[in-house]
């Protein structure tokens, strides 16, 4: 029985009691002898009660809390706390912690681990630092999802720590000789390039509003603005034409000149024709939208109905398409030989101020990325790219 149906049974054993002496002096007399000793059984009874009532709430008193429900990393949350001045709660917390692994930041801001990972634990002082699930949006799955060079075949690396030189080899030859002539020498060139970080960043504004009604879709959302703030400027300056500086790498695009003539398909399949002579395989192309329009408009043969692209596909092959490419550039290449490296994790700096008077707290994003061709050399030393470039002549006005 619980403390309250021993409560209630006691309770009604009393009032029973009552009203045998209340009868009793009513009638202005004592207790029967059957009455009295019905009385004495009442009394032992309520004191058996009692006894019970008492070891229960004790025993209930020495037990432990329950667990509190374990909730999911929240941005809102982060978000909040930090505007507010307050500390970061443990899902946030450790979430932080991991993200700060390998950074340097006295931001008043909160950190994202880009690493793939569906659950991280989150240790609840209250409760014996028990091990309690949290779970992780990760942001690593949706950004290199989105890049359409991950999409074509570019190796994707995070967690990255300082400087990383990736060796590649050109390769060996080999020749025929006479039976005792002397054998050539074959032996190829080792190279190697080094990847440093080069920062990435951005702001985002999100209303006070939109943070008070949070809700998942705002989590959502939050998420996505990340992803976007970041992809965009990767990507942009990866598929763009301009030069690399000391604060960011040359476009892929960086030195084409713009065709003069218009695009035909021999010129497609020359493009495709050098890379399989030098044994780069598994081509793909990256274009444009602009580029989209004028290749969807391009007959292959003059006066028939069939399109330089048709189905996402240019000569059998596959169309990657972003307006984060340069304008009416087209890219055929292996997209394998691309290496996209990202170092540590998102920074999330919350500026609650620059802002105040618009009722918006502005996000301001910092990550650390860099990307290169890892092949671009031939055994001669002329140099080998594993890439096709084209910028379409612009349209006749």
């Amino acid at each position: 029985m619980t403390v309250l149906e021993l409560k209630e049974k006691r309770a009604d054993i009393q009032r029973k009691m009552e009203a045998m002496l209340n009868k009793a002096q009513k009638e202005q007399r004592s207790l029967e002898e059957s009455e009295n000793k019905e009385y004495e059984g009442y009394k032992a009874e309520v004191r058996s009660l009692t006894d019970k009532i008492d070891a229960l709430e004790k025993w209930l008193g020495e037990q432990k809390a329950p667990k509190k429900a374990s909730r999911g990393f929240s941005y809102v949350a982060a978000i909040k706390a930090i505007a507010e001045g307050r500390e970061l709660e443990a899902p946030e917390a450790e979430v932080d912690k991991r993200g700060r692994v390998g950074m340097e930041s006295n931001g008043k801001g909160f950190f994202i681990p880009v690493e793939k990972r569906t659950t991280m634990q989150a240790g609840l002082t209250d409760y014996g630092k028990e091990d309690v699930p949290t779970n992780l949006l990760d942001l690593v799955t949706p950004l290199e999802n989105e890049l359409i060079a991950v999409q074509a075949g570019a190796t994707f690396l995070t967690g990255l720590k300082g400087d990383i030189a990736i060796p590649f080899y050109t390769g060996s030859t080999a020749g025929w000789a006479g039976e005792i002539a002397a054998a050539s020498n074959g032996e190829g060139k080792t190279k190697q390039k080094t990847l440093s970080p080069l920062r990435i960043t951005a702001y985002i504004d999100l209303s006070k509003q939109l943070l008070i009604q949070g809700n998942d879709s705002v989590e959502a959302m939050i998420q996505n603005s990340l992803i976007s703030a970041v992809r965009e400027t990767l990507e942009s300056t990866m598929f763009g034409t301009a030069a690399g500086t000391t604060t960011s790498p040359a476009g892929l695009l960086y030195g084409v000149t713009a065709r003069t003539a218009d695009i035909t398909y021999g010129a497609l399949v020359d493009a495709e024709t050098a890379l399989l002579k030098n044994n780069f395989k598994n081509l793909s192309w990256v274009a444009s939208y602009d580029a989209h329009g004028t290749l969807k408009q391009t007959p292959k043969i003059s006066g028939q109905p069939v399109y330089l692209l048709e189905n996402g596909m240019i000569d059998g092959r596959k169309a990657y398409f972003s307006n984060n490419v340069g304008t009416r550039g087209l890219i055929l290449g292996d997209f394998s030989e691309l290496t996209v490296g990202q170092w540590g994790g998102i920074e999330v700096l919350v500026d609650p101020y620059t802002q105040a008077l618009n009722g918006t707290i502005r996000l301001v994003v910092n990550s650390y990325w860099n990307y290169f061709v890892r092949r671009g050399y031939a055994k001669n030393g002329d140099g080998i790219v594993p890439m096709s470039k084209i910028i379409l002549k612009a349209p006749t006005t």
